[in-house]
């Protein structure tokens, strides 16, 4: 080999290890966005002369289905809840895994580029909530025809009896917006998934899939995530009156987090009135 064609190779060579790494260090679940994030790269027919328009064609065609497999892959990873993956639902039922293929194949691209040769490289970002294009809209299928189970009762009628004594003589313990979950202090780190369950430190779920109406859910998603540092509009879904409980630990792959009777008998009674939780205005705080 001469010296000239090595230094293409090479040159070559460093181009598509920093491709590789722009790609897959963008591709997976975004939770901030709320999407899931996949990229193809491909080019046309060997037997095509690259730099024409057939070639850039067949490029693009390659290269979005090899971003739709992609896309495919990253949301079988995306964990639902603490005990099932998305992988685990497709396996499971039929329709969800059905309807996630056809939400891939409608998919629009979000980026498409193309090298001075034609080759292409397609971005498709799948949103986590949002619409019926979803991911959600195919994660909570199976549970669409499940009836609403309310928010249970509070654990203590002293609670309840001050606080509604409480309530009615003081503006600052009613009106709440929503509700932050302050995970920062469990000496865990909150795992994300699209379906959370809010539990009390006697085990009984506060919070979860099954008290809230499935559109809802659908459209806005259970809670959103922040940062310690996050800054008030980060926080913007509790609204601008929260409720702000501190977890005592995390439970289920440390995705659920665990806050103690009392401040889950505040939350529920709140909620009686103000109905923050029948809005899924939920923010948790990791580390």
């Amino acid at each position: 080999m001469t010296k000239k064609f090595l230094s293409c190779l090479t040159v070559v060579a460093l181009f598509m290890m920093t491709l590789a790494t722009t790609v897959f260090a963008e591709d997976g679940v975004d939770w901030q966005r709320g999407v899931v994030r996949a990229t193809g790269f491909a080019g046309g027919k060997a037997t095509t002369p690259k730099g024409t328009d057939l070639y850039k064609a067949q490029a693009r065609r390659a290269a979005r289905m090899d971003a739709q497999r992609n896309l495919a892959e990253a949301v079988k990873g995306v964990q639902v809840s603490a005990e099932s993956s998305m992988a685990d639902l497709e396996l499971e039922s039929d329709l969800v895994g059905t309807r996630v293929n056809a939400i891939i194949k409608n998919m629009r691209e979000v980026s498409e580029e193309y090298t001075n040769e034609g080759m292409c490289r397609i971005v498709l970002e799948m949103p986590l909530f949002g619409s019926a294009e979803s991911l959600a809209a195919a994660a909570f299928l199976p549970k669409k025809d499940q009836p609403k189970v309310a928010f249970p009762a509070p654990t203590s009628t002293t609670t309840t009896t001050t606080t509604t004594k409480t309530t009615t003589t003081t503006t600052t313990t009613s009106g709440y917006t929503g509700v932050i979950i302050d995970c920062s202090g469990t000496g865990k780190t909150l795992n994300h998934v699209m379906s959370p369950v809010i539990k009390n430190d006697k085990g009984v779920a506060v919070y979860g899939h099954q008290n809230l109406d499935y559109d809802m859910v659908i459209q806005v998603g259970m809670a959103s995530y922040v940062t310690k540092n996050a800054s008030d509009s980060d926080k913007a879904r509790a609204g601008s009156n929260p409720l702000i409980i501190k977890a005592v630990t995390l439970e289920g792959l440390d995705a659920n987090p665990v806050i103690s009777v009392a401040d889950a008998d505040k939350m529920l009674i709140a909620n009686q009135s103000d109905r923050f939780l029948d809005k899924c205005a939920v923010v948790f705080i990791e580390q």
